[in-house]
């Protein structure tokens, strides 16, 4: 009797322990940089540094165990180019200003154990998907002629949006991480830049790099 009394003792104290180690609920909030790649916006690494624009946003997510997460995304950008860094003939004197909203479902995996009893772990590098829809608006210039096969995305576009990125969060006390990470999602329909030529069926990428502020809710 004792010593199946003891045995559930352990099997108890154990199973708590796992519980304990498993659940927290996240909050985070986050801000940095954001880029397109379009019809006239090009993947040149000068030209991407100059025209970065601000973006900010938040995550709410829960986190069943020390790997995966899961959770929604919502951020506000906003997005310029201007062809005199990018040296297109098509779109001489042409400038993009355009706004978005990017909100989905996102999955995180920590590469290494991460929470509140994994305390060895102080950092931990991660993956992450999302997918989910974008509203931008745009706005267009009338001192300059637009190629003749540009057609022209007026109003609010809507649009999918898919894709992910890679971070790194760095624990600064048991309920609060700070994290960076590098994001590119594909936005399927090319609208992004408020325009795009009529034979021209490849999606515009948003990208960018932002810093974040994590706080913790253990759910025991």
């Amino acid at each position: 009797m004792q010593r199946v009394l003891f045995l559930s003792i352990l099997i108890f104290n154990f199973s708590l322990s796992a519980q304990r180690s498993l659940q927290s609920i996240n909050l985070n909030f986050h801000t940095g940089s954001s880029n397109h790649i379009g019809d006239l916006a090009s993947g040149n690494i000068n030209a991407i540094l100059t025209e970065a624009r601000s973006s900010f946003g938040g995550e709410f997510s829960f986190y069943g165990g020390p790997k995966w997460g899961i959770g929604i995304e919502l951020d506000y950008g906003k997005l310029y180019a201007d062809n005199s860094n990018h040296q297109l003939a098509n779109y001489t004197g042409v400038l993009v200003r355009s706004n978005f909203v990017n909100s989905g479902l996102r999955i995180t995996y920590n590469i290494l154990e991460y929470g509140k009893y994994w305390k060895r772990n102080s950092v931990s590098p991660y993956i992450f998907g999302m997918g989910g829809v974008a509203l931008s608006q745009s706005k267009y210039m009338t001192d300059v002629i637009y190629p003749s096969d540009c057609v022209f995305d007026t109003g609010t576009n809507i649009s999918g949006s898919f894709g992910g990125g890679l971070g790194v969060k760095i624990r600064l006390n048991e309920h609060w991480t700070t994290s960076a990470e590098i994001y590119n999602y594909w936005i399927p329909g090319d609208r992004l830049e408020g325009f795009h030529t009529s034979d021209d069926q490849t999606p515009d990428l948003l990208l960018g790099l932002r810093i974040g502020l994590n706080y913790s809710i253990y759910t025991w």
